[in-house]
């Protein structure tokens, strides 16, 4: 089993009917301390299999809010 650890998704585009992501990792900064990305990877998905993880990620990120929203709740925040 590959795994990888990203940084970020950057150039998300369709090519030939699939989709597309470009991986990225923090690589390095700049004197300004801006940070630097590198390629490291690329996810290529079907339309249906994009479809799937759009709704994977978009259920994790209402339960991550839900989660958030009880933390807050219990510290007495709103």
């Amino acid at each position: 089993m590959d795994q990888k650890f990203v940084d970020a998704i950057t150039n998300v585009r369709m090519v030939s009917g699939t989709i597309r992501i470009d991986l990225m990792n923090i690589s390095g900064q700049t004197d300004d301390n801006k940070l630097q990305f590198s390629k490291t990877g690329e996810i290529i998905l079907s339309p249906t299999a994009f479809a799937q993880a759009l709704k994977t990620m978009q259920d994790v990120d209402t339960e991550l809010k839900k989660r958030a929203q009880t933390a807050q709740s219990k510290n007495g925040k709103k």
